[in-house]
């Protein structure tokens, strides 16, 4: 009888952890036959990736025993980083805009000058990369943005000491994804509604569970890194995290070290074996490398003077 019972008790958990198995793909239809629907895949290690047309969201998920998952996208702490370095020829100050939106009003400066629209209204045509340099040393950088879920306008205030060449980085409210959470029952999730379930789970094949694998513990870690690496034309490491930092086991310092000799003290690298490039294409001209560093951002409720003018003013000719 003792054998029985053990016997029912390890078919019960072997059916019960079969029937609670959670990761794996599913569908989820949006309703809109042009956009493909929204493709999530659960790994066992709780990553996610959740991908539909022209987005993709990385995160971790977890479920409780009510069986209901919580998903957690990776973004940014803050909606801007600041990376800066050192340039001896540099005179004021430079920045570099990177991946700033119409649709969102932005602003950029410092406390002794004030804060001012970074793009126009209207803006349009834009160009990579987008730079403006300043006549005077920035003592600090304060930026802000207008954000649909918060009464008034957040300043952030990265303190500079000895930085006088820039890249801010904004990360779009896409990127800026909330926690949402789904009902996982007869293995389907279930987000909104019982009437719109998604697809039933599907197990992915081996080759493609290692794809994914790699491609999202590669991507979780991507924003707000310590520092970042780009030549003159801002093509932004292009040398790895873009490509090769998804590869399996890929090492940055490895390839660095073994590409390129580092001048600790201009924090430049130089290519070991440069292959040059064309002159109208110093985008793609990785010979020399500069370092840039993450500066700290600090939440700051305090206002500060607002200059109409915009940063830049972009507009397409007729």
């Amino acid at each position: 009888m003792k054998k029985l019972i053990i016997l029912f008790l390890l078919t019960n958990a072997i059916f019960s952890t079969a029937q609670t198995k959670v990761s794996g793909s599913y569908h989820v239809d949006s309703g809109n036959p042009d956009d493909g629907g929204y493709n999530w895949i659960l790994l066992e290690n709780h990553r996610f990736v959740m991908a539909t047309f022209g987005q993709v969201i990385l995160g971790t998920w977890s479920m409780d025993n009510d069986n209901l998952i919580s998903f957690i996208p990776s973004t940014p702490k803050y909606p801007f980083d600041v990376y800066g370095r050192y340039d001896a020829g540099q005179k004021g100050t430079k920045v570099m805009f990177d991946n700033f939106e119409r649709d969102t009003k932005t602003y950029m400066g410092n406390s002794e000058q004030g804060i001012q629209p970074v793009l126009n209204d209207n803006a349009n045509c834009f160009s990579y990369p987008m730079v403006k340099e300043f006549g005077s040393n920035f003592k600090d950088i304060i930026l802000s943005v207008a954000l649909f879920d918060q009464a008034k306008d957040l300043h952030y205030v990265a303190e500079n000491k000895r930085y006088n060449n820039f890249i801010v980085m904004y990360y779009s409210s896409a990127i800026r994804q909330k926690p949402v959470t789904a009902k996982f029952k007869e293995g389907r999730l279930y987000f909104r509604s019982d009437d719109r379930p998604s697809s039933l789970r599907k197990d992915l094949q081996p080759a493609e569970l290692k794809e994914m694998e790699t491609f999202i513990n590669g991507g979780v870690s991507g924003f707000s890194k310590e520092s970042i690496i780009s030549n003159l034309a801002y093509n932004i490491e292009a040398y790895g995290p873009g490509e090769r930092s998804m590869q399996e086991n890929f090492d940055e310092e490895s390839y660095l070290n073994y590409n390129y000799n580092y001048d600790a003290s201009k924090e430049v690298y130089t290519a070991k074996h440069p292959q040059g490039a064309s002159e109208d294409d110093e985008y793609h001209n990785l010979d020399t490398m500069y370092k840039y560093h993450r500066m700290e951002l600090k939440p700051q409720q305090k206002s500060y003077k607002k200059i109409e003018k915009s940063i830049f003013n972009i507009t397409c000719k007729d």
